[in-house]
């Protein structure tokens, strides 16, 4: 049980690392700055820069040292289960530094910041599986990788209202990238892949069938699909979207958890 909390830790640790070091480069690049159509508190970055309540180079200094200390936190967990962990801590703190430093800035390279998100959400699912037995928890891949792409899902909806800031800091978000169209596109061809592994977990992978009762949230995805043209031309709109999204996500995973624990 101890171990499984410190795991927890781990993951709240380099979330938040990398999140401040997110705010540190929109900082640099000007995106957070010039963020005039920012929805609080879930789009424009903390604020913590722009608003003067911490220097840039200290916001730096903490996001490094998160990500530092989860760094060696993944080493004692190793240390108490199995050392398969490294790989998967390996490409966990990759992805958490390159989504937003340079060379790579991967939140800039259009699907493939969405790409790096779901991969490390999806490395939250396999690691737990690898903590609790190396015996077949490669068959959590399917699942965790949808779960995954669902995370990302999350990320594309919230850049909606940065689109402008983004554009002139050349920061070439999906969304920024997208047309209303596309955008929608996207987040279809997101749900549909994740719905996919999941039934590819489970007729091949021996995840329980139980968990196809995250198919009671296909309703919501489908309604904050259809929104999405419609929300990115009214503020209003987008927060709802954003909202929607949030429970629809929530509730997948939720329902993901029940049909696991299911027996």
């Amino acid at each position: 049980m101890a171990i499984n909390l410190l795991a927890v830790t781990l993951t709240l640790c380099i979330h938040a690392g990398a999140n401040l070091i997110n705010d540190y480069f929109d900082h640099l690049n000007g995106s957070d700055e010039n963020n005039r159509n920012r929805i609080s508190p879930f789009t424009g970055g903390s604020r913590f820069i722009q608003n003067h309540l911490i220097k840039p180079i200290e916001i730096y200094q903490l996001g490094f040292a998160l990500i530092t200390l989860s760094v060696f936190i993944g080493l004692y967990i190793c240390s108490q289960t199995t050392w398969l962990l490294i790989p998967l801590g390996f490409i966990g703190v990759t992805a958490a530094w390159t989504y937003s430093a340079p060379p790579l800035q991967l939140m800039s390279r259009g699907v493939l910041g969405e790409l790096s998100i779901a991969i490390a959400w999806s490395l939250v699912v396999i690691g737990f599986a690898f903590m609790q037995t190396t015996n077949n928890a490669y068959q959590t891949i399917p699942i965790g990788l949808a779960y995954g792409l669902m995370a990302s899902n999350i990320l594309l909806i919230n850049q909606i209202p940065d689109i402008e800031a983004d554009r002139l800091a050349q920061k070439l978000t999906l969304a920024a990238k997208s047309s209303p169209h596309e955008l929608r596109a996207w987040y279809t061809g997101i749900s549909i892949a994740a719905y996919t592994l999941q039934i590819i977990g489970i007729y091949f992978y021996g995840i329980p069938i139980q968990t196809l009762i995250t198919l009671s949230a296909l309703p919501v995805f489908i309604f904050c699909a259809n929104q999405i043209s419609r929300a990115m031309v009214r503020k209003d709109g987008i927060k709802k979207l954003i909202l929607n999204n949030l429970v629809a996500i929530h509730l997948h995973s939720l329902l993901l958890l029940i049909g696991l624990l299911w027996r």
